[in-house]
């Protein structure tokens, strides 16, 4: 088993409670997923939930009315996540899958959900094209990068020189500037039709005590300019009418 999903197995059962169950944690949730919604094409259709982890995403956009298919490396998170839809009478179809192999047929999905994977994600430009091969022309990725240039500068730093991350050193890990993402998408054959900020990359660094700060800078710069220097960046992507 690769060392990254022996690492999310570990923390499978708690991931949860560390990142989304404190003050700051919840609005992180809130604020992720009001991000994605505003930037989803629709409220219906067949979407690939990458990453899906203990189902947080999944479960959530099959209540919006989706047909949900999540896909993890890790077994012990999508036993977490099946659980979770069990016990709330939610459908969602999990998959065991790595990103560079998925195995779907081609132009199947109506859109793909990416959330706080992709900076994780060692050949990048090949999980893309696994992407772009399984969605529909027609079809929206959302994806989310942690953004270099932001106020976790210090902590981007450190994290882009040791090639992993902060506080779990054995899951790569690599922050982005606004410049590369747009690169990196057009390269893979993806046109960016919408950038949204959000101010707290992580959920950890920072005490409850600053939740409502936090949740008025999150809202005051999604939008306006200065979302270029948010700590995290969503991207709303299509693929270019070329590629088609």
């Amino acid at each position: 088993m690769p060392a990254k999903a022996t690492e999310y197995d570990y923390e499978a059962s708690s991931y949860d409670k560390s990142r989304f169950e404190s003050s700051l944690g919840r609005h992180l949730d809130r604020m992720q997923k009001r991000i994605v919604a505003s930037l989803l094409s629709s409220t219906g259709g067949v979407l690939l939930d990458l990453g899906v982890g203990t189902g947080r995403f999944a479960l959530w956009l099959e209540g919006e009315g989706f047909e949900v298919v999540g896909a993890d490396i890790s077994r012990r998170m999508l036993l977490e996540a099946k659980t979770k839809a069990v016990n709330a009478s939610k459908s969602i179809h999990l998959v065991l899958a790595d990103v560079h192999f998925l195995p779907f047929r081609e132009g199947i999905f109506d859109g793909c959900t990416c959330v706080n994977m992709a900076n994780h994600i060692v050949g990048i430009d090949r999980f893309l094209e696994e992407v772009k091969h399984a969605m529909k022309i027609s079809g929206s990725l959302v994806v989310n990068f942690p953004n270099l240039r932001s106020l976790y500068l210090p902590i981007a730093i450190i994290v882009n020189l040791r090639k992993r991350a902060l506080f779990k050193g054995g899951i790569r890990s690599r922050w982005f500037t606004p410049t590369e993402i747009g690169v990196l998408m057009s390269k893979a054959g993806f046109s960016i039709q919408d950038v949204r900020g959000c101010a707290l990359a992580t959920s950890l660094p920072l005490g409850d005590k600053l939740a409502k700060f936090v949740q008025m800078m999150n809202f005051s710069i999604e939008d306006s300019r200065l979302k270029l220097f948010s700590g995290n960046l969503f991207v709303k992507a299509t693929i270019k009418a070329c590629e088609s």
